[in-house]
Parts: structure tokens; sequence; C-alpha cells
């Protein structure tokens, strides 16, 4: 059986997979059947053409599902993965390998021109709020022009579209259509008195994720460290949820699409978990053992990361 160290140096990781694959005498449609990944994206894979990916989340879990099936270690290929396209998400069991790196040098050290970084960050914000306006406008002429059903049957097509393949999809729930509500500045006034009661820990939040949120509870209810968190979908867009049991792991412990307002994710469990959600829109409301509770921004991207533990986001 060909192992990583059988691996040539020039060789893209793509081809080398395409290799371990054969001289296990597995085609691509065998592969597909055991991974439950497309055979197009695996040929994109065997291709190398990750330009094919716009989230390097599902090109990371496609290649630990092909690496537990085709008996490799799914660290090192994800190691050779980020150095052939130059990513810069770190392995970080990798990091004691690194050796000889330089010092820097006076050059480097010497200060520069704030003229050009300022220049940069000027660009940036005209280009993010260009693509933010950008972004808007497309949802809205796509959900005029394409209403999501009131229900979706779990092997519709339409339900995997820009899903990522391989991925668990979520079993339709029976989630009643609540009425939509707008949050009135009466309702606001009426929180913000509230919270002069409240424990000086206690803050009251006001909802912007979804059209049918109102004012959510916000006290963490504790469960001697259990959580159970639900995610129920806004009908607004397409995105996926991936939950670990820590942000260093590589695989998921439960992944989901959430594509409907009839699609919910729900998972219980002990001890911290580490959510990521590829497109916070799509998510109209997340409980936290039973408490509604808003979803942190995003920092970086639409992709947004937190921990939970015992009905509470970790800071």
């Amino acid at each position: 059986m060909i192992q990583l160290d059988d691996k040539n140096p020039n060789e893209r990781l793509g081809a080398f997979l395409a290799r371990v694959r054969e001289s296990q005498g597995l085609s691509v449609e065998d592969l597909s059947l055991k991974t439950k990944i497309s055979v197009s994206i695996l040929q994109k894979i065997e291709a190398s053409d990750w330009k094919a990916f716009p989230v390097e989340a599902y090109v990371r879990s496609y290649l630990n599902s092909l690496s537990a099936k085709l008996g490799l270690d799914s660290k090192a290929v994800l190691k050779i993965y980020s150095d052939e396209t130059g990513s810069n998400y770190a392995v970080r069991d990798m990091e004691p390998l690194m050796r000889n790196i330089a010092p820097i040098t006076e050059e480097e050290k010497a200060p520069r021109s704030k003229a050009v970084p300022i220049a940069i960050a000027i660009l940036a914000v005209l280009l993010f709020v260009g693509l933010h306006f950008m972004t808007k406008f497309e949802a809205s002429s796509e959900a005029k022009a394409n209403p999501p059903a009131a229900v979706v049957s779990e092997e519709t097509p339409e339900m995997n579209q820009d899903m990522p393949e391989g991925a668990e999809v979520v079993p339709l729930d029976s989630i009643k259509e609540e009425k939509s509500e707008r949050v009135t500045q009466a309702v606001v006034d009426k929180a913000m008195k509230k919270s002069e009661n409240l424990p000086a820990s206690a803050t009251i939040f006001i909802s912007a994720s979804s059209k049918k949120d109102s004012v959510p509870a916000t006290v963490p209810v504790s469960d001697n460290g259990r959580t159970k968190i639900e995610l129920v979908g806004s009908g607004e867009m397409r995105s996926w949820v991936g939950i670990k049991r820590d942000e260093d792991d590589d695989e998921f412990v439960k992944e989901a699409n959430i594509a409907t307002v009839d699609n919910k994710l729900v998972y219980t469990s002990t001890g911290t978990l580490y959510i990521v959600i590829g497109e916070p829109r799509a998510i109209g409301k997340m409980y936290l053992n039973g408490v509604e509770t808003p979803i942190p921004e995003s920092k970086f991207g639409r992709v947004v990361r937190f921990s939970v533990y015992d009905g509470r986001v970790l800071q």
C-alpha cells in the first residue's frame, strides 16, 4: 500500500491521492460511495483544482475524509495541502517540525513609511463596503426571483446546492412558521429599563440576525457543564455548520446544511464545543439550553467561529 513516504517531491497532492486510490484498486465511483463525496468533487481534488472550492474549511473536511478512507495521516495530508496552496491555516501539531527560521534583518527592522499601509487600509474599507452592498443587492434579487419553498424534502437536489457534498443533511423538523415582527423603539426602551434591575453580569441583546426575532432572553441556563445547541434556518440563504470538540480537532462531530426555515441543527454534549458557521445570515435563531442567544459577529469574512460551554458563549 502506498504511504506518504512514497510521495514524489514534485508530485501534486491531488495526483498523489489518485495514485493511492488506484493502488488500492478503487475507482473514483468506489471512493465516492465510501466517503459520500460526489465524483465531481473527487475529480477536482485529484486534479489539485483548489480554486474550485471557495471555502477552505470544505476542502480540509474532504481531505480528512479521504485520508481516513485511504489509510493516510490526515494531519500530514493537510500540511502538504497548506504548503501547496500557501494557506496560512496552521496545523499546530506540525509546528515543532519548523527549523532554521531566519532572524529578522536590520533592514526589516527599519521603520517604513505609513503612507502605503494607510492607502491599503482605505482601499480595503472601500472594497468591503462595495462588496457588502453588492451582496445585499444580489441576495435581495435572488430572494425575489426564487422564494424559498414552504417544505423541502431531505432528498431534494436543490437542498445541497452550494453545500459541501459529503456533509450531513439535516432532517426536516416540524418548525411552525412564526409571524413576522419588528423590534420597535418601545421594545428596546423596555428592554433597557429591564436591564437596570438585572445583575451586573447580565446583558440585554437585541438580535438583528432574523426578521422574526423580538427580544431574546440572555441569562444563560447552566446544566452542570452540558450544552444543548439549536441552530434554526432563517430561509434567507444557505449555510454549512460544523461542530468540533475543540478548535484544534481535524474532524467535525456534527455537520449540517442549513438551507430553509424548515432546517435546524440540534446537538447536545458535555464539555466545550467549537462552532463554525459558514454564513451566519442563514441562521435565524440560536438556542443554548433553551435560551435564545445572539450569534457572535464575524471578525474575519463571512465565517463565524466561537466556543460554547454550559449553555453560554465563551469570550
